[in-house]
């Protein structure tokens, strides 16, 4: 029998393998560890996955490679060391050469088994898991010696310098992402510039794989300084880009896009108020003049929360959430598991199957996420009663989906102190009023929900999200109205600020089960809401713990 080529011992604090750009030669980090903590190592984000022939061989494969890695037509091997060398680093970390590669349906060997093993390890360090379907059988080999809790992230915070590869841009063609980094299109009619701007986001995502892989939506959140380079390996460089020494980075795809979709955002607040003084803004002029000026403006801003190009950066879960329907997946897990390092979650280990059971893979990354986000996953709109569409899905699939667009685009957050904690399970089977988020201190002791007297006197501002043919939904805000007492309580979340003499808050509206002086403590979570009152209009309840129900 032959021997097994040794196999470097797993360290969970470090990669097992880089890439010698200098010897061209994959090298055990333990024999270079040294030189590595000295001057560093480099990390490429790219997508060439589609373009892979496994059926032939790259003619300039590194020395020490122990797997085969495919042929990809017109971007050879040679043209990906030139632009990995523009780090400037000695050794670099290149997923294909550093995470062992094994062919789909490819015969299991003695070697194949341990590499099977390492491929595991190192995906856990990556959060990078694109398994196919033949490791499927091998997958409890490495669960149970990854630790995701302490492995996360750890290749890209580990390396010194890391660069974007858009492999199908080049700069200077006046090319879709180009036009973008450089705000190149006219803003003189705004209806022209909506369409085109709509215009612009179909060819980037149908031009450049970058902004349509679902795991690069997360390297992109971890990258987000990293610097772009087009097909031959070049920056771009311009005045405007303020972080890597004025050359086009990551951020800077967001900048533009994010600051145009808070200007939107603000218009349509600005309209809501009884006096605004906003006529001067153009978008603001332009959704007064009709209802269907209104909606457009609405729908073009919903589209934007869902390019994955909006707020793309850490701590933004309801905009990194969104942002999924503009992007494809490999494995249907991913759509879970590649975000796990752009919302900082960890603590527990992802899995895969030939058949996906993916309401367990949601209930466990939405408890995960409640429980490290907490009242931010809730800042999303109501559905109307009539138009309801994504209410009446358990509260893991409905989140975790995307649905709910974030309305943290409309108003900054002053979150009221010490909040009581939120937490979920997931539901019994066939028992919807199982499926509730709980609210609940860590101390037991009582918090206070409020609910407006029949005399009282309180004004409103609502925010609905309507669905759309598309999917995508579009959010309306109300004027400030007098709130019309009823039986619904209110969860005061953040501060806002008084209207018309009356202090403010902004709630979370619960529709309770069960009316009556002393509510039962279990209601139908009904979305974000403003309410100002005035001394005295506002009854307390006090309850220990709080159940809010999904479903209509």
């Amino acid at each position: 029998m032959a021997d097994i080529p040794d196999i470097p011992p797993n360290d969970p604090s470090h990669p097992r393998w880089l890439l010698d750009l200098d010897e061209w030669v994959i090298r055990d980090y333990k024999e270079i560890e040294h030189e590595v903590v000295r001057d560093g190592y480099g990390i490429i984000s790219y997508t060439w996955g589609r373009w892979a022939s496994w059926e032939q061989v790259p003619p300039d494969v590194p020395k020490g490679l122990q797997w085969p890695v495919p042929l990809v037509k017109d971007l050879p091997l040679g043209l990906a060391k030139e632009v990995v060398s523009a780090m400037s680093l000695r050794y670099v970390w290149w997923d294909w050469m550093c995470v062992p590669q094994v062919k789909e349906m490819q015969e299991m060997t003695p070697l194949l088994e341990k590499l099977l093993e390492a491929k595991g390890q190192e995906v856990g360090k990556q959060m990078y898991a694109v398994l196919y379907f033949a490791l499927l059988p091998f997958l409890s080999i490495w669960q149970s010696h990854t630790d995701f809790s302490y492995v996360l992230r750890v290749i890209y915070k580990g390396a010194k310098r890391s660069i974007v590869w858009l492999h199908c841009t080049r700069w200077g063609t006046d090319s879709p992402i180009e036009t973008l980094l450089k705000d190149k299109l006219p803003k003189q009619n705004l209806p022209e510039y909506l369409d085109d701007v709509d215009d612009l986001l179909c060819k980037i995502q149908k031009d450049e794989p970058w902004l349509t892989s679902g795991w690069t939506l997360q390297e992109g959140v971890l990258l987000s300084e990293t610097i772009l380079l087009d097909h031959e390996g070049m920056t771009l460089r311009d005045e405007r880009f303020l972080h890597s020494q004025g050359q086009a980075s990551v951020i800077d795809l967001t900048a533009g896009l994010t600051t145009f979709a808070i200007r939107i955002a603000k218009a349509f607040m600005t309209f809501s108020e009884p006096n605004d003084d906003g006529h001067y803004d153009l978008v603001v002029q332009y959704i007064h003049v009709s209802d269907q000026n209104y909606y457009r403006v609405a729908h073009f801003l919903s589209r934007l929360l869902r390019s994955s190009l909006i707020a793309y950066t850490k701590k933004t879960p309801l905009y990194i959430l969104a942002g999924k329907f503009s992007r494809k997946y490999s494995a249907e897990e991913d759509q879970c598991w590649a975000l796990l390092g752009a919302l900082d979650l960890g603590g527990f280990t992802p899995w895969y199957e030939e058949k996906p059971d993916m309401d367990r893979v949601k209930s466990v990354f939405f408890m995960n996420l409640l429980q490290e986000h907490q009242w931010s996953m809730l800042l999303v709109a109501a559905e109307p009663g009539i138009y309801q569409k994504y209410s009446p899905l358990p509260w893991h699939i409905k989140v975790i989906n995307g649905y709910y667009l974030p309305l943290g685009i409309f108003f900054d957050v002053n979150w009221k102190p010490n909040l009581p904690a939120l937490s979920w399970s997931h539901p019994v089977p066939r028992k919807s009023q199982n499926d509730a988020i709980h609210i609940q201190t860590s101390t037991g002791a009582a918090f206070t929900l409020l609910r407006v007297r029949k005399d009282g006197t309180a004004l409103c501002r609502t925010y609905t999200q309507y669905p759309a043919r598309d999917d995508k939904g579009w959010i309306e805000i109300s004027s400030v109205v007098r709130v019309i007492p009823s039986s619904s309580l209110y969860f005061p979340i953040a501060d806002l600020e008084s209207t018309s003499n009356m202090p403010g808050a902004r709630c979370i509206e619960i529709i309770p089960t069960k009316e009556g002086t002393q509510p039962a403590p279990t209601g139908r979570f009904n979305g974000v809401i403003g309410i100002w009152a005035t001394e005295g209009s506002l009854e307390e309840i006090q309850f220990i713990k709080f159940s809010m129900l999904s479903g209509a």
